[in-house]
């Protein structure tokens, strides 16, 4: 592994000061940052490779805190449902038909995607029930790619008696136990290889995953306990759904909302990473803000299925750290982080009519800094400083729809797309130089996503989701009233 000097930049740092160089360099050896400065301070440093990125804005690499790499393959499968009858009509149909194959073309597919908007790192939260060979075929495709993930092992056990009995409680595949040391298998395998893969939980408390008897309150103690005792992040949905739905059947049942459950079980900790979180109330984020834990928003997926807007200003002056995720495309359609800075800092506004309150810094830095300490890599990533691993995107600035670029950071936010990436570093590897990836099957992985997708879709019977050409629009003109 070489060096590469990145100059005539205008670097956004993120760094404590939040420092910015209109004019600046980035100076990568190896897989780290060794230096960042403006370019009157270069000085006689050379690399085995310089790039010149006049008209280009270099910032650390996007992080997206929620992805369901399988998704990929289902776009547009979604429109028009709720959470609710989504989940059950759409999802489980087809996760039910997922294959190693599919997983693993899915795999690479979300992988490109992300690597050809600015991402660099992601998690992704597995929602299928996996084998150790099941797992691999997600993990392998990463470090091909050359993609940073966080990749989470599902831990599930059907709670005898059930959880609730408005749905089949269904006996699962393995004992708590058999189901922990699986993990604990894939942890060992899989956390730290290539220098790209991290190793994390998935434990699902959420309402409308505990109506359906996917977790037992053994399996949140003593995943929790995993969990401490080698340090590894657990991802989970919470407080997401329709309000008259699944939020108000655990309501019923519960007395109280997803946070509050977890409350009583003694069972919040830092480990925890609540993805969605809309439906929190005020003293449940004061509960996760006293035990360390940080939330997700993910905006666009939550307008998609209708489930709420993120209570994100309530999250904040609770003390919560809050990063920035897409979600599965099947629920959004995009990987594209900077449309999701976009769509946060405008829905977020206009919820509040406050301008000044999401603003383009404060959503870069969700889906920067704040995301890498969301996820225990604050130390690593999610900014351009000197130590850290060089996990870099480059932004093309001077294309006619960002340019005339007053404010840059504006610009990125607001009048670019994730498509405008010109260069990506991964742990100081050039993986896409002038919009083109060093992986070099991407033609193949397109060809076999698009198989598989519709291979997938006609085994699960939801070819009525996607052969229609054009859905009837509603007719939402008030009828006459004759005077």
């Amino acid at each position: 592994m070489g060096s590469t000097l990145l100059t005539n930049g205008y670097v956004v740092t993120v760094d404590p000061e939040r420092t910015v160089y209109p004019v600046g360099f980035v100076h990568v050896e190896g897989d780290r940052i060794v230096a960042v400065g403006s370019m009157s301070g270069l000085g006689g440093r050379t690399a085995d490779e310089t790039i010149d990125l006049h008209g280009m804005m270099a910032i650390p690499g996007l992080i997206n805190l929620h992805n369901h790499h399988w998704a990929s393959l289902f776009k547009n499968t979604g429109e028009g449902l709720l959470l609710e009858p989504w989940l059950d009509q759409v999802t489980i149909p087809l996760m039910l038909q997922l294959t190693n194959e599919s997983l693993r073309a899915a795999a690479y597919l979300g992988a490109i995607e992300m690597l050809r908007t600015g991402t660099t790192c992601s998690l992704n939260h597995i929602v299928n029930v996996n084998d150790e060979t099941s797992f691999t075929a997600i993990c392998e495709p990463i470090p091909e790619v050359g993609i940073r993930q966080l990749v989470t092992k599902e831990i599930r056990q059907t709670p005898d008696p059930p959880f609730s009995n408005a749905y089949p409680a269904y006996e699962h595949v393995r004992t708590l136990d058999e189901e922990l040391e699986l993990a604990e298998r894939c942890v060992d395998r899989w956390d730290g290889h290539a220098g790209l893969i991290h190793a994390g939980l998935v434990v699902e408390t959420g309402a409308n995953w505990m109506l359906h008897n996917a977790t037992s309150e053994a399996a949140i103690h003593r995943s929790l306990e995993l969990a401490r005792s080698r340090d590894l992040k657990i991802t989970n949905h919470c407080g997401a759904g329709t309000p008259w739905l699944s939020i108000k059947e655990f309501k019923d049942l519960t007395g109280g909302g997803d946070i509050d459950y977890l409350a009583r079980l003694g069972a919040l900790a830092e480990n925890w990473v609540f993805i969605h979180s809309i439906w929190l109330t005020p003293h449940e984020l004061d509960h996760v803000a006293r035990s360390g834990a940080s939330c997700v928003t993910c905006p666009v997926s939550n307008a998609y299925s209708c489930d709420g807007i993120a209570p994100v200003r309530a999250m904040l002056e609770a003390g919560v750290n809050v990063g920035l995720g897409s979600d599965g495309t099947y629920v959004n359609c995009s990987l594209d982080m900077v449309e999701q800075m976009k769509f946060a800092a405008l829905i977020q506004n206009v919820t509040h009519l406050d301008p000044t309150f999401m603003s383009s810094e404060r959503v870069l830095e969700m889906a920067t800094i704040d995301g890498a300490r969301a996820i225990g890599l604050e130390h690593e990533i999610g900014s351009l400083e000197a130590g850290k691993r060089a996990d870099i995107a480059v932004f093309d600035l001077d294309r006619p729809h960002v340019t005339v670029v007053n404010r840059p950071v504006s610009a990125l936010v607001f009048s670019a797309h994730g498509t405008d990436v010109d260069t990506v570093m991964v742990n100081g590897e050039i993986v896409l130089r002038h919009g083109e990836l060093r992986f070099p099957h991407e033609n193949e992985v397109l060809a076999d996503a698009r198989r598989l997708a519709r291979e997938t879709i006609e085994k699960a019977g939801l070819q009525n989701r996607v052969d229609t050409h054009w859905n009837p629009v509603p007719n939402l003109r008030r009828a006459q009233t004759a005077v």
